[in-house]
């Protein structure tokens, strides 16, 4: 694993932008004042491969700053490619799934979902392998307020749904 000392010889990193600027020609494709890294995932994330090694372009703005590399971190505003510092955050596993990208069902809504068997709205919400079930509800947008006001008491900071994040705090 890479250390910030050897991560500081290769690379520069910018807080406000979250980019990584070459410091060395690694390779052919690395050269000196270049931006580090490619963009993987089907372009959700960023990574750089450093001594060998690939590493996602937020562990190592995380080690850079704050001098160790955790096992989770969180993108606050949704973008794995904005790896500016300030939109970074330690999360657990379950933390960071509460903001994952999923496609909402047939009502556009997150966390409303039809019960055909029965043609009612429901809501869940999870957290830590826990899971709250609501419902029935007449209509999908009755089941997606409930997920909202359900996920922002459980998830808090960490919520997010089909509206503007900062809606969320």
């Amino acid at each position: 694993m890479i250390t910030r000392e050897r991560l500081k010889q290769l690379l520069r990193y910018d807080l406000g932008t979250g980019w990584f600027i070459n410091l060395t020609q690694r390779n052919y494709n690395a050269s000196i004042g270049a931006r580090a890294g490619k963009i993987v995932c089907g372009g959700r994330y960023r990574r750089i491969k450093l001594d060998g090694i690939e590493y996602y372009e937020h562990h190592l703005a995380w080690l850079y700053v704050y001098g160790y590399m955790p096992d989770q971190i969180d993108h606050w505003y949704d973008s794995g490619l904005n790896n500016c510092i300030f939109n970074l955050r330690e999360a657990t596993q379950s933390e960071n799934m509460c903001n994952a990208h999923r496609t909402p069902g047939e009502s556009g809504l997150r966390g409303a979902y039809l019960d055909k068997r029965r043609s009612t709205w429901h809501s869940k919400v999870q957290l830590g392998g826990q899971v709250w079930n609501m419902g029935p509800f007449d209509n999908a947008e009755e089941a997606h307020e409930a997920y909202l006001r359900k996920a922002k008491e459980v998830q808090g900071e960490f919520a997010l749904h089909n509206s503007n994040p900062s809606e969320v705090t």
